[in-house]
């Protein structure tokens, strides 16, 4: 198979990472933001056209509130720190989910790296936030029934947030599930586990996973 044009990864492992190596959560998740940044640059290099990466997802409310705090926080951290290097890049730079329940701070920054960044064509990353894939589909079906558009399976893609089928699903950090992320979009995407933890994640294990991706078949059910 030829290089996948949509690759989406569930970036797991950040808090795993910072106690393993004694630090706190929040600088895990700012090591995840380092790595992402790597990996960002080198998807583009190799032709990869889009890239999905779950930031945070509806359920990740639950956990303790200055964890949930850190988090939003993050996103204004890589406003700060990372939209000079991912313009300097050309990287276009798109958010999906419920980002109307964000924080204001938050909903700003992903206003500001949007505007910033909406002339690169080529490639784009998209960050999931306040992302899950149920709430996807009732959205689908929401705006279906606002365009008055009868959903079918050659629309149904096109009319999620992404837009796009993946051919690629990646999730770090050890667990094998998909975690409520893109569900309709990665219906013949090729799945790929690995123990590596986020932080730790390389342009090396990208280019392995690669690897075994071309010497797949996707028969897409024939």
């Amino acid at each position: 198979m030829a290089e996948p044009k949509s690759v989406a990864i569930v970036m797991d492992g950040n808090r795993r990472w910072a106690k393993k190596n004694n630090l706190p959560v929040s600088q895990g998740h700012r090591a995840g933001i380092e790595s992402l940044t790597k990996i960002v640059k080198h998807a583009k290099n190799i032709g990869v056209k889009h890239l999905v990466v779950y930031a945070f997802s509806t359920e990740n409310w639950n956990r303790k509130q200055f964890e949930v705090n850190a988090l939003m926080n993050l996103i204004n951290f890589g406003a700060d720190t990372k939209l000079n290097e991912l313009i300097n890049n050309e990287v276009k730079l798109n958010f999906i989910g419920e980002l109307d329940a964000l924080p204001t701070s938050s909903r700003k920054a992903i206003d500001k790296c949007k505007e910033s960044t909406k002339q690169f064509e080529g490639f784009t990353l998209t960050v999931a936030v306040n992302y899950g894939g149920i709430w996807d589909f009732i959205n689908t079906i929401t705006k279906a029934k606002k365009i008055e558009t009868p959903l079918n399976e050659e629309n149904l893609i096109s009319l999620t947030s992404f837009g796009n089928e993946i051919d690629l699903f990646i999730r770090t950090g050890g667990e094998k599930r998909l975690s409520n992320f893109l569900l309709p979009n990665i219906a013949y995407a090729e799945l790929f586990f690995t123990e590596t933890l986020w932080p730790d994640f390389s342009e090396t294990d990208l280019d392995h996973i690669l690897a075994e991706y071309k010497l797949r078949k996707r028969r897409f059910g024939e």
